[in-house]
């Protein structure tokens, strides 16, 4: 049977499906380990999600690592924090666990663009909401202050200029709707509520 080809001495039959199933744009193998004497292998031969498909025939650069660390991704599944460490700065995914998602780049080419700008608009509504709470609380706060308040839920594959950059556009956006307004007192700026006449 090994001269035929038919079975494999080595052990590495397991990693030569899962290659298998990346060449051919497919999901990746699952396992059931839910009984104590009985392992289920679930391997799928047809398409169970599009866009995961597009995403490996649009980068063939991918790692085998990548491919089944995004179908986890893909399928709903938890990955470690490691994982989504490594996959966010390879720029994969975005989002903080346990809600991570499919990275901008890799929207625009898989055509989830909605669901990435879902994301990102929540994302803008949580700062509002904390930054209007906050301002409710103390009346005015300084830009520090603000950057401190948002900095832990900005994307962390932004840098740190970036971060900055983002504050201010949201703030400026915030402005623009007539919800806050700005004084610079000396050389720091401080942000309140615009007050409604009653």
């Amino acid at each position: 049977m090994v001269n035929i080809k038919m079975i494999d001495t080595q052990g590495y039959g397991i990693h030569k499906m899962f290659q298998s199933q990346k060449d051919r744009f497919l999901p990746m193998p699952d396992y059931d380990l839910s009984s104590s004497n009985v392992v289920v292998l679930n391997l799928p031969g047809t398409i169970i999600d599009e866009n995961y498909s597009i995403i490996l025939m649009e980068n063939q650069n991918l790692t085998l690592t990548d491919a089944v660390l995004l179908d986890q991704v893909q399928k709903g599944h938890p990955i470690s924090s490691e994982a989504v460490a490594m996959l966010r700065k390879r720029k994969l995914i975005e989002g903080r666990l346990p809600h991570i998602y499919v990275s901008k780049n890799i929207a625009q080419a898989t055509g989830q663009k909605v669901e990435y700008s879902k994301h990102k608009g929540l994302e803008f509504k949580k700062c509002k909401a904390l930054l209007l709470e906050a301002l409710e609380d103390h009346q005015s706060l300084s830009r520090m202050e603000i950057d401190g308040l948002w900095w832990n839920l900005l994307p962390d594959s932004l840098s740190d200029k970036q971060k900055k950059a983002k504050v201010g556009n949201m703030l400026t956006k915030m402005r623009e709707e007539g919800i806050i307004i700005n004084k610079t007192l000396g050389n720091a700026s401080i942000w309140s509520l615009v007050k409604t006449k009653k």
